[in-house]
């Protein structure tokens, strides 16, 4: 940036040394153009005061005199008709090409006065038997450009110094933010998440926000990334460990079959074994598939798959003892948009679930309507659950070992497959621990 102003100082000065004065000369002419126009329009009646009108209004001297005599005695004339308006010209002279020329046309003339500092532009036009000479001095221009030039450097070197501390102020501001964001950034590839405060209301400060948000969004990526992967480990483990039971009874009872140890029961076992492991494999595939499982909903009544489903679980409950209790008004309708299969893989889990772990046997299931929304709900006893079970139940494999059915063993992936379906539809769910009794809870809308 600095360079461009001191070439355009340059150009500026040297322009000023060859192109003013000449610049100047051409406007002055122009003057005379004008004054010569009109002094071609005066009539011979008025031609003294519009002389004097003409020579106030364009700040000229006009001067005239009859062709007749010598050329030194029209030349003379002249001169004294110009000292008699104060300009003393020391070079003054009429030619007879001069003379010649104004025949047809003007004559313009540029007569350098020497010592005396300045110059006489002069237009000489013939009016009948006239000779006008219309004068404009003029100022040597070689000192005042000299003067203008001078303080055109003074004032090119004071422009540079404050340009080259405004680059640097600037250069500054620019660069300390950007050295933060590259400092930002580089941490930020080190999965070193932060923010930095810049406020320059400029691109730069938009770029922060940006990388702001970009390290925000990244840290949150992250941590779901890490829990993904905590949750992936811990899922293997619990495989791992839901196989290896059943595996090792199938071992040891294969190794008494080979030391003739059978009594007649330990196939029966094994195939047991073997039937609960492929119940634990079909159930890991159906939940995996759940998460790009194709959903196709429809409208049908809640309140008629509710008695349906619950129809093949009366026996059960009756051989368990337990206590089954269903509010909802039979005579209303309970329409929900759902996709029905997994609405139903949902009821069952849950009821499924309630007699497993009901430990005063009695459930209580409840439906309810307010305008468009159909609210479920199905509570039942657990008995006394520690902190870490209510904050760990929608955990694959988890399981209340203190109150878990042995008759009704189950998988530990019922409530994953709830909450998976149940996300799936972007439905409102939950439960509630109250007097030892937790209650879940879907709101259809």
């Amino acid at each position: 940036m600095s360079s461009i102003v001191i070439c355009t100082f340059i150009i500026a000065i040297i322009a000023n040394i060859f192109l003013v004065d000449r610049y100047y000369i051409y406007e002055q002419r122009k003057i005379l153009d004008k004054v010569a126009n009109e002094m071609q329009g005066v009539s011979d009646n008025n031609f003294v005061d519009a002389l004097t009108r003409i020579e106030e209004e364009y700040a000229v001297t006009i001067v005239y005199s009859e062709m007749g005599g010598s050329l030194d005695k029209l030349n003379e004339r002249i001169i004294s008709a110009f000292e008699m308006k104060k300009i003393k010209l020391n070079k003054f002279w009429i030619t007879e090409n001069t003379l010649h020329t104004l025949q047809d046309s003007s004559v313009n003339k540029i007569y350098d006065q020497g010592a005396s500092k300045f110059k006489v532009l002069t237009k000489f036009i013939k009016i009948d038997h006239f000779i006008i000479a219309i004068g404009m001095p003029l100022p040597h221009m070689e000192e005042a450009i000299l003067i203008i030039n001078r303080f055109n450097l003074f004032l090119m070197m004071i422009s540079v110094v404050l340009i080259i501390m405004f680059v640097v102020i600037l250069s500054k501001k620019i660069t300390r933010p950007l050295e933060t964001l590259k400092v930002l950034s580089h941490d930020i590839a080190n999965l070193k998440f932060r923010k930095e405060q810049i406020h320059t209301n400029d691109e730069v400060g938009d770029l922060a926000k940006s990388i702001n948000r970009m390290s925000e969004k990244l840290e949150q990526a992250h941590a779901e990334i890490n829990g993904q992967n905590k949750r992936l480990k811990e899922l293997m483990a619990d495989v791992s460990h839901e196989l290896k039971t059943p595996l090792s009874i199938v071992k040891v009872y294969e190794q008494g079959i080979v030391d003739g140890l059978d009594d007649g029961t330990f196939r029966d076992i094994i195939e047991e074994q073997i039937e609960k492991m492929e119940t634990l494999i079909e159930k890991l595939l159906f939940w995996t598939e759940l998460e790009n499982r194709a959903y196709h909903k429809s409208t049908f009544d809640l309140g008629k798959r509710i008695v349906n489903i619950m129809e093949k679980y009366m026996l059960i409950l009756k051989e368990n003892d337990i206590d089954f209790l269903l509010h909802f008004d039979a005579g209303r309708e309970y329409f929900i948009h759902a996709d029905k299969e997994g609405i139903d893989v949902v009821l069952d889990n849950l009821i499924t679930n309630a007699i497993k772990y009901s430990s005063d046997k009695r459930i209580v299931m409840t439906l309810t309507r307010e305008a468009d929304i159909v609210k479920f709900k199905i509570a039942n006893g657990v008995g006394k659950m520690e902190e870490s079970d209510v904050d760990s139940i929608w955990r694959p494999f988890y399981v209340v070992e203190k109150s878990r059915s042995k008759e009704l063993s189950g998988t530990g992936l019922g409530l994953p497959i709830i909450k998976t379906i149940l996300d799936n539809h972007e439905l409102d769910f939950g439960f509630e621990l109250k007097n030892n009794r937790l209650e879940f809870f879907v709101t259809f809308m």
